[in-house]
Formats: C-alpha cells, sequence, structure tokens
C-alpha cells in the first residue's frame, strides 16, 4: 500500500500530467490541514477535491505532512478566527448561518475552525503557485539529475527498488489511460 502511494508520488511528479493538478492538490492539501477535521466544512472541502482537477495522491501525502505541524499554527488560527466571529459587521449573519440546519454541524462558530478557514482561503493561491513552481523545479532539473546519478541506477538493481519502479509504471500507464 505504501509502496503504490510511493509510486504515485513519483509518477505524478515526472509524468505529463498538468503540474496545476498537483499544485491544487499541493494547495487543498495545506487548506484541509489549517482546519481541524471532524466537521461538515473539512468534509465538504474534502469530497469537493474529488469532483475537481486534483492530484489525489499529492494531496492526501501533503495533507499528511502538513498536518503534522499545523498544530503549532493553532494559538495564531485561534487569535484569527476570534477575530472573524467577533467582528460586529458579520455577527448577524454569523447568527443566521447558525440557525440553518446542516451549517453548525460545519462547525464555523469555532475560533480555530473560522480563523483555518480564513488562513487557508488567503493561503491557497500562493501555496499553488509554490507547488507551480516546485513540479517546474522538479520536472526540469531535479528529476533528471536524479534519474542519472550513478548511485540511482545502483539502487534500482535492487530487488524491492525494481518493484518499486515497476508499480510507478504501471501507474503512470493507467493513469494516463483513464485520464485521456
Amino acid at each position: 500500500m505504501i509502496i503504490s502511494w510511493i509510486a504515485r508520488i513519483f509518477a505524478s511528479l515526472a509524468s505529463n500530467r498538468r503540474p496545476a493538478e498537483i499544485a491544487a492538490g499541493f494547495a487543498f492539501a495545506f487548506l484541509l490541514a489549517l482546519l481541524p477535521g471532524g466537521n461538515l466544512l473539512w468534509l465538504a472541502i474534502f469530497l469537493l477535491t474529488f469532483f475537481l482537477r486534483v492530484n489525489l495522491a499529492m494531496e492526501l501525502a501533503f495533507l499528511a505532512l502538513f498536518s503534522l505541524i499545523t498544530p503549532l499554527f493553532d494559538p495564531l488560527l485561534h487569535r484569527l478566527g476570534l477575530a472573524i466571529l467577533t467582528w460586529s459587521p458579520l455577527v448577524p449573519a454569523f447568527s443566521t448561518l447558525y440557525s440553518i440546519p446542516l451549517v453548525p454541524l460545519t462547525r464555523f462558530n469555532n475560533s480555530v475552525v473560522a480563523g483555518g478557514f480564513a488562513a487557508g482561503l488567503l493561503a491557497w493561491v500562493p501555496f499553488f503557485m509554490v507547488g507551480l513552481g516546485f513540479v517546474s523545479l522538479y520536472r526540469e532539473k531535479i528529476h533528471p539529475a536524479i534519474a542519472e546519478s550513478k548511485a540511482v541506477k545502483a539502487v534500482l538493481r535492487i530487488p524491492i527498488v525494481s518493484k518499486i519502479t515497476a508499480a510507478t509504471r504501471k501507474f503512470t500507464a493507467v493513469y494516463r489511460t483513464v485520464r485521456s
């Protein structure tokens, strides 16, 4: 299972897939990592990515990575969310929203959820642009340098590594067929 996820990540980075799909996975992963889980807002955004052109392998990989570090931002997200939730022009709108069925399940009235959502929306475009830059850098400079190194060629002769590369090739072929 882990081998196939690693294969998917490297296949998507090195494949001829659109860089925007990979960058969107990177940006959505950060947005989701800023939001505490267990609410309808997080679930709605996560399900939305299944209907958009987003590289899900990249999204899940970076979501796991970002989820390790985003709890450090909770005090800042709390302050931002508290400022948003107590801003007097928005209080009537939040009161109205809270009276609508299912909307309270988004937990938008939680200061960390509100702050995380606002920060995630503000950071989405910059993270998308960073993702685009990373994909271009990887494809133009990093991947060719790694692929041609003697160390990589030696490692590729190891049996488990050859299985991973075979899985990557298989996944890339299937991915191209399905997405075409």
